[in-house]
């Protein structure tokens, strides 16, 4: 019988970032498996009895895939995301990735940058759920380099776009 994967729910930037972090540790240890993959496709919720809303990551069971072929590795857009960036913005530039059949993937550094990151995602999914096309989330831990010449622990989001 199919095991059914969960959905995670997240409010707010801290809580967003741990969802995130949570699915990056999951996909780490499956990696041991030689087929199994997550992903995550974030959309919007209405909190109840509230004019909030929360984010609902449903996470999705994929086949791996290995992308180390220089051709998959030049239709990557590459795009840094900050705590003070325009969510609706990162959705658009996305939202027209997708639309070239061009993946992207974003670095984020703190709560804030992936909380931001994850809400254009959602944004963008919302943009071009009209078109046929859909987007994946798979997350990951990464080190990039800092101003001080020293290493810190990012999170990369690669979006893969997919027909629906």
């Amino acid at each position: 019988m199919p095991v059914e994967c969960p959905c995670l729910m997240a409010v707010g930037p801290q809580s967003t970032n741990q969802a995130t972090k949570a699915i990056c540790i999951a996909r780490t240890y499956l990696k041991l498996s030689e087929d199994v993959d997550i992903a995550f496709q974030p959309e919007f919720i209405h909190l109840d009895n509230s004019d909030s809303s929360g984010l609902s990551m449903p996470i999705v069971k994929k086949a791996r895939r290995e992308t180390t072929d220089e051709k998959a590795a030049a239709n990557v857009q590459s795009l840094k995301v900050a705590a003070a960036t325009d969510s609706k913005v990162l959705a658009g530039a996305i939202a027209n990735a997708a639309r070239q059949s061009q993946r992207v993937q974003m670095v984020a550094i703190g709560a804030g940058s992936v909380n931001q990151a994850v809400k254009g995602i959602a944004i963008a999914r919302q943009y071009i759920e009209n078109e046929g096309i859909d987007l994946t989330c798979r997350p990951e831990f990464t080190d990039v380099d800092n101003e001080e010449g020293t290493q810190t622990t990012a999170i990369k989001l690669l979006v893969l776009v997919e027909q629906c």
